[in-house]
């Protein structure tokens, strides 16, 4: 395709991550995903190339990349580790956005450079009482001073044990006030932070954590934005977040599907390959459908973002959604072509086929995606003004 999606910087750029797959992560994948961490080295080599700093700008040290550069090498990375994917979504997007666009300059220049410089940042959001209703976040920070003092316990956060800083949704109103009432907070780690890693399904290695914050002192000026305000940046954070995610997952069903016809091609059943019969056939033609599909919608819902256009956040969750349902389903057919294999430690697939779950959960479950889709249809969701 000789358009935006495919042009020749696109192509370098998905070059260059491929590259950095192969000599980096393909190696240690199934390490990373056995022992739940991925190895110092790789997190080195990642931090180098920029992937945990994506959206930062040139101005800071940054990489300065689009939306639509940023989906590439999430991808990408994705065909090889979700693990180090999601970090660097994590990181890279859902950290950077928000600095970007609504933090003041002293908190630009520090974090943005600390993250330009191989840091690594974490978004603590979800909370044991509430993951969809991020409104009512328990979490609280109380000025002290020219201090805020945060305590309060965040679940399901990635990149706790890598991570040298938090944002951290607190509430600052009454828990009434619901989203009127939380703020966005720069929190350091220190010895007020306790992370729990967490053994989870998919993902592994990602440093997915249970965080305790407990009389955590922060600068009056680590607020991002303005008190009680907060709610609209990490909602800003999601909608542009959950592309990113979505093109993680776009990574894992690239993986299955080229593990599932190459497996097609040289596996030989009832006297010829498995590729030249009709069901196996049919299932390879409805992967590449929903993987190419997939695709276009994440790569617009992209564009659109960087375009500025107000109806993005329902493309963000159109592209979300598709990315989930069309992800397990592909990922289901691959295991299918590779039968017993498939379902085995010593295929790929296997990890795909837990991986591939957390795009229906992760960053608002399916359902929420239909409701923020539907809201826009009404009229009730647009883009913010900056």
């Amino acid at each position: 395709m000789n358009n935006v999606f495919d042009s020749e910087d696109i192509r370098v750029l998905r070059n260059s991550v491929r590259e950095f797959g192969e000599k980096y992560l393909a190696p240690v994948a199934v390490r990373i995903d056995r022992e739940n961490i991925v190895p110092d080295d790789v997190i080195r080599a990642a931090a180098e190339m920029g992937y945990f700093a994506l959206r930062v700008p040139e101005k800071y040290g940054g990489p300065g990349l689009s939306t639509l550069e940023s989906a590439v090498v999430v991808e990408e990375l994705a065909r090889y580790s979700s693990a180090v994917s999601i970090m660097a979504t994590v990181s890279g997007t859902m950290v950077a956005y928000p600095l970007v666009h609504y933090a003041n300059d002293e908190l630009k220049r520090e974090y943005l450079e600390r993250l330009a410089n191989g840091e690594i940042g974490a978004f603590a959001l979800t909370e044991p009482c509430c993951g969809t209703d991020a409104a009512a976040v328990t979490t609280r920070a109380v000025l002290d001073g020219d201090e805020w003092v945060i305590n309060g316990r965040k679940t399901f956060i990635t990149n706790s044990p890598y991570a040298s800083f938090f944002l951290v949704a607190a509430r600052t109103g009454k828990p009434e006030d619901r989203h009127r009432g939380v703020s966005l907070f720069v929190v350091d780690k220190s010895d007020c932070i306790e992370v729990s890693k967490l053994e989870m399904m998919g993902y592994r290695g990602s440093g997915t954590s249970e965080v305790v914050f407990e009389g955590c002192r922060v600068p009056k000026q680590n607020l991002v934005g303005e008190v009680n305000k907060g709610f609209k940046i990490v909602m800003d954070a999601l909608n542009e977040g959950r592309i990113i995610t979505a093109a993680t997952g776009l990574g894992v069903m690239q993986a299955a599907f080229d593990e599932a016809l190459n497996y097609a091609k040289q596996r030989e059943s009832m006297g010829k390959p498995l590729v030249e019969h009709q069901m196996v056939q049919y299932m390879l033609a409805e992967m590449k459908l929903r993987l190419e599909a997939a695709r276009t919608l994440i790569y617009t819902a992209a564009v659109k973002v960087d375009n500025g256009d107000d109806d993005y956040p329902m493309w963000s969750s159109i592209a979300k959604l598709a990315a989930a349902k069309w992800g397990v389903d592909l990922v289901r057919m691959a295991m299918q072509v590779l039968g017993g294999i498939g379902y085995s430690k010593e295929s790929p697939v296997e990890r795909h086929y837990r991986d591939i779950k957390m795009i229906e959960i992760g960053d608002g479950t399916n359902e929420v995606q239909r409701m923020v889709i539907v809201k826009a249809l009404l009229g009730k969701v647009r883009a913010p003004r900056r």
